[in-house]
């Protein structure tokens, strides 16, 4: 599924481009319901806009100074367009009408699958104290595999408290343990560095002498 947030940057457009883009938002956000603005964001972009349109007519005979006046005028809307652009990000959600509804120009955002939770994980007893556990390949693209254990005794019930042991595939073997004790296990597959981990639910297990 395409994702969509509007751009935030306009230091790549043209000034003539900024110049119809600009218009294109205060007539996109002026009155839209779908927006709120609690400061002075949309008054100030909206001056600004018209600032700038003033100083883009006044280039053909203002010579050096309206050029001047031309480049402070885009500076002051590049920043101002830039924090209106932030907020309809933050309230429009991802949802495409209102994005397309504020008129600024969208930018497509790169797409992912997000990572379910692991299937088939187990956790089978070694000897001395070591413990294997393991799942199954991701049913989407994955970047290996992080296995949680704790005491069941003051388990944390957070399980990225645990003691984490990440591996680069879909098993592993924990050592040292002390046999005879009861352990609560999990895991976890590994998307991108700032996903949040989709935990299994934990199994108890007892560790072999």
């Amino acid at each position: 599924m395409r994702k969509y947030k509007v751009v935030t940057d306009f230091s790549d457009l043209k000034d003539a481009e900024l110049d119809v883009e600009a218009a294109n938002a205060v007539k996109g956000l002026s009155g839209n319901p779908d927006f709120t603005f609690a400061g002075n964001e949309l008054k100030d972009f909206t001056t600004d806009a018209g600032d700038y349109h003033t100083a883009m007519g006044s280039l053909a005979t203002g010579g050096k100074l309206a050029v001047t006046a031309k480049n402070t005028a885009r500076t002051t809307l590049e920043k101002s367009f830039g924090a209106v652009a932030v907020i309809v990000n933050q309230q429009a959600n991802g949802v495409l009408g209102k994005l397309q509804g504020s008129g600024i120009p969208l930018t497509e955002q790169p797409s992912y699958d997000v990572q379910p939770v692991p299937v088939n994980f187990r956790v089978d007893n070694g000897a001395n104290g070591v413990m294997n556990v393991a799942v199954d390949k991701s049913t989407v693209t994955d970047h290996g595999t992080v296995f949680a254990y704790t005491p069941v005794v003051n388990a944390p019930s957070d399980i990225n408290l645990w003691t984490l042991k990440p591996a680069n595939g879909h098993s592993a073997v924990v050592k040292g343990l002390p046999a005879g004790a009861a352990y609560l296990f999990s895991a976890a597959y590994k998307g991108r560095d700032d996903d949040d981990l989709v935990w299994a639910s934990a199994i108890t297990k007892y560790v072999s002498n």
